[in-house]
């Protein structure tokens, strides 16, 4: 397989393709992989996040547009704004496959465009054009836009009004919810502000090229295998129906949901915002390319057809006091229309919350006040009033207001906790000081392991050694592209390489692949970030408040301090780390880096 990359650089207004060296992609595989190797090739040492150095990439992987299920997924990958070290956010729909019948696997955008502009792609002709007419506009007028321009059947990545205000948190948004297909967020990070400091409001484009692949007839066999267990399984009935909510009421019952700003781990009153309760009120389910698993949940929010996902339950919901499926949605679909991250924006509103309870910020709204929450989102996304303080995160936010407001400013090098309480499930306790791009669940998920007893609970044994292998293992999986949902067989991943894109790779070289691109990621962010174990912490109201448990929070639970840093202590022990968290030379000859 060869490997495509275009490269649009919006200064000069030129593209060209170059084609990436097979060695690289046996390294790195595609995906994350390549996003961190690219990265660290094309950006300067200590680049402004928001300069014309930075370089925005859209990346594809081996599996992309094949028959393999969930493979129309695409990864962009940028420095972040918002915690100024990587960032890869991962975007599902049908811009990926789209993107190689177009004719190659990689997007870089470099530079920035004199004036608002957008980028239009049929199969290999580029065109830059001038978009003073959209800019401004939200997030689904734009996608109506630009297909008008370019062609009723373009996918189209956009941005909304928050990505040209540059708030830290906007996102980059693939086609829109009232499209037939799923439509796709890169969520985390703020890469949607990294695309309005270049000026562009969107990406468009059309292929009608084929995707090309080793041997199509094995292929298909094994994947139609892989099909098969997904629709047998129990836990894709479960996500079929009601989606990714299918875990608010578990997380709940167990003390993990969080709820007021993280000051406790379960909600009353829950069963507003249960999955019951969204699947009475959804219109539609949706999927994105080649995927049986139909996860997508469409509800309406005051005519606006909105996706809901556990995250924004939990964050936009619980967190902040609201119980009330409709007016969640409403919430969500102003997150979606101005491109703000609905887990970032959460905590934010959740943080602003709490200040008014503690008479910081009178004029924030109050916990269960729907209408309050919406304003502050939008003005969050306009950078307009109390939300400019607000627009680039609680830490920075916590460090502007002050008064005691860092101990419950809730993050992770910068970057908001998503919906699982770390002193609930100590895995994520780990998994959230060391991802790779700060407070993050999708890097090692250990919540079901801790709950089935897999991992005992409210224990340090065996947290180090999970969150480490699994780190590497999702890291290798982020570069196929695979889904985080799809339940396969590990051991079919190595003859699907072959047969798709004739890559030969062992189990062994498939994790130490992902255990390099881990080890990678943390040398970018100790160059760009100065990363070191200063920085691998949880927020202080993690070792300094004891969370109150269901069912009345008369039991409540600590996670020790010096347990954490233990836990910390044997991570680096397996990682090849030392003691300050920077990699050990014998770890990155071992590693090839």
């Amino acid at each position: 397989m060869h490997y495509r990359m275009l490269i649009a650089d919006l200064s000069s207004g030129k593209s060209w393709i170059e084609e990436i060296d097979q060695r690289v992609i046996g390294k790195y595989i595609g995906g994350k992989g390549l996003g961190i190797y690219l990265l660290d090739k094309m950006i300067p040492k200590e680049t402004d996040p928001l300069g014309e150095d930075n370089v925005l990439l859209f990346l594809t992987g081996p599996l992309t547009g094949t028959t393999f299920p969930t493979s129309g997924r695409f990864t962009i990958v940028t420095k972040s704004p918002h915690t100024n070290m990587y960032v890869d956010s991962h975007v599902g729909g049908h811009f990926a496959p789209a993107m190689r019948k177009a004719g190659f696997e990689v997007l870089a955008i470099k530079g920035k465009a004199s004036m608002p502009a957008y980028i239009w792609i049929e199969n290999e002709k580029v065109e830059i054009r001038e978009a003073h007419h959209v800019w401004g506009m939200k997030v689904d007028e734009t996608v109506e836009a630009i297909r008008k321009e370019t062609s009723p059947d373009a996918h189209v990545a956009v941005i909304g009004p928050a990505g040209e205000k540059l708030v830290t948190i906007a996102t980059i948004t693939v086609d829109k919810d009232s499209d037939p297909w799923r439509a796709g967020i890169a969520g985390r990070g703020g890469t949607g502000a990294v695309m309005g400091s270049k000026n562009l409001k969107a990406v468009a484009l059309k292929g009608t090229g084929t995707i090309p692949v080793k041997d199509e007839t094995n292929l298909r066999e094994i994947t139609s295998h892989i099909v098969k267990a997904a629709l047998e399984s129990p836990a894709i009935h479960r996500r079929r129906t009601v989606g990714t909510s299918a875990l608010v009421e578990p997380m709940s019952r167990t003390g993990i949901l969080p709820t007021y700003n993280f000051q406790q781990g379960y909600f009353h009153p829950i069963y507003g915002l249960t999955s019951a309760n969204l699947r009475y009120h959804t219109k539609r389910d949706v999927a994105c390319f080649s995927c049986p698993i139909t996860c997508g949940k469409i509800l309406d929010a005051d005519g606006k057809d909105t996706k809901v996902e556990y995250e924004s339950i939990a964050l936009l919901g619980s967190n902040n006091g609201i119980d009330s499926m409709p007016e969640l949605t409403k919430a969500i679909s102003v997150c979606n229309q101005m491109g703000i991250d609905s887990i970032s924006a959460g905590g934010i509103v959740a943080f602003a919350m709490e200040c008014k309870a503690r008479g910081i910020l009178p004029d924030a709204p109050s916990f269960g006040d729907p209408k309050g929450q919406r304003k502050l989102l939008e003005d969050i996304a306009l950078r307009r009033g109390l939300g400019a303080i607000l627009a680039d995160g609680v830490k920075k936010a916590a460090g502007h207001i002050g008064k005691g407001s860092e101990d419950f400013a809730i993050e992770v090098k910068g970057l908001e906790l998503p919906g699982y309480e770390p002193r609930a499930t100590w895995g994520m306790a780990l998994a959230y000081a060391t991802a790779d791009r700060g407070g993050c669940h999708q890097r090692a998920w250990t919540v079901l392991a801790e709950l089935d007893g897999i991992l005992p609970r409210f224990s340090t044994e065996g947290i180090a050694l999970k969150v480490k292998s699994t780190q590497d293992e999702r890291a290798a999986a982020f570069s196929l592209i695979v889904c985080d949902f799809l339940p396969y067989d590990q051991n079919m991943i190595y003859p699907c390489l072959r047969y798709s894109a004739g890559i030969d790779i062992s189990e062994e070289e498939y994790l130490q692949a992902g255990e390099r691109i881990w080890n990678h990621i943390r040398l970018f962010n100790i160059r760009e970030a100065n990363i070191s174990r200063k920085d691998d912490y949880l927020p202080r109201r993690m070792f300094q408040e004891p969370l109150p448990m269901p069912p009345r929070g008369e039991q409540k639970v600590n996670l020790p301090k010096e347990l954490f840093d233990a836990m910390l202590d044997e991570y680096y022990n397996l990682r090849g780390w030392n003691k300050d968290g920077i990699p050990e030379e014998s770890t990155l000859r071992r590693l090839d880096l």
